[in-house]
């Protein structure tokens, strides 16, 4: 009866540390286009998928120029509701956050950036259906470039980030690199790749929880059939030749 106790004492123990050495897993998708309708609605089924799937986080690889202002404060607002932490991370190197991208990138729990990647222009602007750039009306024109700076002034401040240089990426499209980024507390880590982000994100606290994600196990979340279909169908010169049509 001693040997069978000890056994089964023995057994439980393999499986309380067999567990606490269980992987955890991290959620990842790519945005390498840029940002509409579809993007929004990408983000917020992965978040969701993440938050179902219980992941540590959920990494977002970001290369865009810009996109639609009312999709990504629809972006912004998921990562302020997300259960689950949000990183954001602008690579591969070669990348850029620019316009909309800056204030995603700005918005995140966790926002990093790859070697000679860059950050910023975000100043607005109007674009026609066809793509090209639209007159505005100098009174609307100022008051949209007050009402995005204090809107990414907003972003900034949430995570303690660059609020005065956030406000010159819209007033007066201020850009920078990955490495001048960081001196600017304008994001809080430089990564070579996806293994190294996930080594320096690892002990991060967000809302109160020490983040584990050095040796995770990396879940793609790939964008779904109808997502890839709107994201085509949005683009400034399909919607002309749709128009046309």
């Amino acid at each position: 009866m001693i040997r069978l106790t000890t056994s089964l004492l023995v057994t439980a123990a393999t499986f309380v540390a067999t567990a606490g050495l269980a992987a955890e897993n991290v959620g990842l998708i790519e945005i390498r286009d840029t940002i509409g309708p579809a993007t929004a609605t990408y983000i917020a089924r992965a978040i969701e998928t993440a938050t179902n799937d219980h992941d540590v986080c959920l990494i977002i690889q970001l290369d865009t120029p810009g996109g639609l202002v009312s999709s990504m404060k629809d972006i912004v607002q998921k990562f302020y509701a997300s259960p689950v932490p949000v990183v954001v991370y602008v690579s591969p190197s070669g990348a850029m956050a620019a316009s909309a991208g800056t204030f995603i990138t700005m918005a995140a729990d966790v926002a990093a950036m790859a070697p000679n990647t860059t950050i910023g222009a975000a100043h607005p602007i109007e674009l026609s259906p066809g793509g090209s750039v639209q007159a505005q009306d100098d009174v609307m024109k100022k008051k949209e470039e007050n009402a995005l700076a204090s809107y990414i002034e907003s972003v900034a401040e949430r995570h303690g980030r660059n609020v005065e240089w956030a406000r010159s990426a819209v007033l007066e499209s201020a850009s920078v690199t990955a490495s001048n980024a960081l001196q600017l507390n304008i994001i809080d880590i430089i990564a070579r790749d996806v293994p190294d982000l996930l080594n320096q994100v690892d002990g991060r606290v967000i809302d109160g929880h020490a983040l584990k994600t050095a040796g995770a196990t990396v879940v793609p979340i790939a964008m779904a059939p109808y997502e890839k279909l709107f994201q085509m169908l949005w683009q400034p010169p399909v919607m002309l030749l749709l128009f046309v049509v």
